[in-house]
């Protein structure tokens, strides 16, 4: 019975599903006091990174992790190219070539610049980054220590994000060491840590506001938010064993399995919704209000829509769709 009381080895497929999940939860619409209160679970997506983290040379690194820059630009292009052809113009308010060029630059945060559907693909850049400039910084405990203080000042003091996601880079070193230590020093959390956890973080998200590392943006205070998003990862590490042993996981690890698809392609699979509400005659004037209001059932189908499209797409379409050149052009 031990084992049900606390978790030991952390499944990481099953926490990045898990948080996977809670990505497209708060894409969903949810009200403020739902939305930031998962707005801190990013971390746990780098977290995960880190607790699988090895020792490998900067070229097998980047044979490895350059799919992430692929699959931002091949699935960007993709979506903001649909959002120019179909949007309607009072969503549409600036030239064309100014949604292409902050998608080009990796300047996601220019909410009513970009692409909406495309919006979550920064992660991508993000995370290419964050791996490169931890492989580097690892290796020397001075600029480890460095890095990790280089986050907290992008924490702390406001400013215009930077092009290609670097800050947001730099303010996800922490996570990976995080991660590299816990399965170091194989720690456990137990049912009082899970708890505690969870009532730390309805406090911080509701006193500090929700978060975004897209648009640098950490409520009241990036101190308090990080102690949040700490929080945050032992929330969701512990879930992931419960959905385990729940015998209910097969959801999350397929979610997982399709991380880079899934996350690219959420929102435009959501949209599919708006086009039959409107092919029944029904003109939604702000989608953000109808969302608001009934983000529940959006939820829902969505959820219905991706786990369709990951279950029958054709293997070589996904691949195709998240730029897996090395993949496409294998004749298996």
């Amino acid at each position: 019975m031990k084992s049900i009381y606390k978790v030991e080895k952390i499944n990481i497929l099953i926490l990045e599903g898990l948080a996977i999940f809670f990505v497209m939860l708060v894409h969903a619409g949810t009200p403020n006091y739902i939305y930031a209160f998962f707005s801190y679970g990013l971390g746990s997506l780098v977290f995960a990174r880190g607790y699988q983290w090895k020792k490998r040379d900067f070229k097998e690194l980047l044979s490895s992790r350059i799919l992430l820059v692929q699959t931002y630009y091949v699935a960007g292009f993709i979506n903001t190219i649909i959002f120019l052809l179909i949007a309607p113009a009072n969503v549409q308010k600036y030239p064309k070539y100014t949604y292409l060029m902050n998608f080009l630059l990796g300047r996601m945060d220019k909410l009513d610049q970009v692409a909406v559907n495309a919006i979550p693909t920064w992660f991508f850049l993000m995370l290419f980054f964050a791996e490169i400039l931890f492989y580097f910084v690892e290796k020397s405990k001075f600029l480890l220590i460095f890095s990790i203080i280089g986050s907290f000042v992008f924490r702390i003091f406001a400013h215009e994000p930077l092009p290609f996601k670097i800050d947001a880079a730099i303010v996800a070193l922490p996570f990976f060491w995080i991660g590299r230590e816990w399965k170091k020093r194989n720690l456990s959390i137990s049912i009082v840590d899970f708890m505690l956890a969870t009532v730390g973080l309805i406090l911080i998200s509701q006193v500090n506001g929700d978060i975004s590392w897209n648009n640098q943006w950490f409520g009241k205070s990036g101190i308090i938010s990080f102690l949040g998003e700490v929080l945050a990862i032992v929330v969701i590490a512990f879930l992931s064993d419960l959905v385990k042993k729940l015998k209910i996981d097969k959801f999350f690890l397929r979610l997982s399995m399709n991380a880079l698809f899934v996350i690219s392609y959420h929102i435009l699979l959501g949209s599919l919704i708006y086009v039959l509400i409107n092919s029944l005659g029904v003109v939604i004037s702000d989608v953000m209000v109808f969302l608001n209001k009934f983000w529940y059932i959006y939820f829902t189908l969505d959820l219905i829509l991706v786990y369709l499209a990951i279950t029958y797409l054709p293997s070589k379409v996904k691949v195709l769709l998240i730029g897996d050149l090395r993949r496409l052009l294998t004749k298996r």
